[in-house]
């Protein structure tokens, strides 16, 4: 944070109090009543620091739903997921998919004048037909082919917001059970609740939809 947007409240108080009515109890009065306004600047100033980006958002996110963990904006989605991390990952829209004719494949043969025949040559690799058994394998995924009612019927969500399950069924040990006075506790994320909603719908650009997913997290 730059320090011209740092104020040291406590020194500006005294400053603007005269020096006749510079007393502890008056000091105390008129910090007490600035209180409001110290925290509506520190808001403010906040919300002008972070913008729509994705790691803007995620760190928004985290700061206010999972405080335990600190947001480390060049992690990859993997390490995000493995430390707990709330992360946000593109659509799961489907992309268009082309088949091509077999005559779009091979070339024919040829036929010179003086007889000669040239052998047609492949143009593209062949497409794939996956069995049943390689269905679930991570590296031979079959293709999938988009239907019209995908794109016409289907709504997608721009972005989704991915929350490890830890935050929304509130399994942390309170801090009092745990031994451990210091350590803060973790609040349950009800992702239905209007804080939730409020909070990505100030930060996310404008037009665009998301939608919350859990997942869980390897221990």
């Amino acid at each position: 944070m730059n320090k011209y947007t740092v104020l040291k409240w406590g020194k500006l108080l005294l400053w603007l109090i005269p020096p006749i009515l510079r007393k502890r109890t008056h000091a105390v009065w008129l910090n007490t009543l600035l209180a409001p306004l110290h925290s509506l600047y520190e808001s403010i100033l906040y919300k002008m620091q972070h913008t729509g980006q994705v790691i803007y958002l995620e760190k928004v996110l985290n700061e206010a739903f999972n405080i335990t963990q600190k947001y480390d904006p060049n992690l990859s989605i993997e390490q995000k997921r493995q430390r707990g991390l709330i992360y946000i990952d593109e659509s799961v829209k489907p992309s268009l998919q082309y088949l091509y004719l077999h005559k779009e494949y091979f070339e024919k043969d040829k036929v010179l004048p003086d007889g000669t025949i040239i052998k047609g040559e492949l143009r593209m690799p062949l497409l794939t037909i996956f069995n049943n058994y390689e269905y679930y394998s991570k590296d031979n995924k079959p293709v999938y082919l988009a239907h019209f009612d995908d794109y016409t019927k289907v709504s997608y969500a721009n972005f989704r917001v991915f929350i490890p399950e830890i935050l929304v069924r509130n399994l942390t040990i309170p801090a009092a059970l745990n031994g451990n006075a210091s350590s803060p506790e973790t609040e349950a994320i009800n992702v239905t609740s209007i804080e939730y909603h409020n909070l990505l719908n100030f930060y996310k650009l404008a037009g665009k939809s998301y939608a919350s997913y859990l997942y869980y997290t390897v221990t």
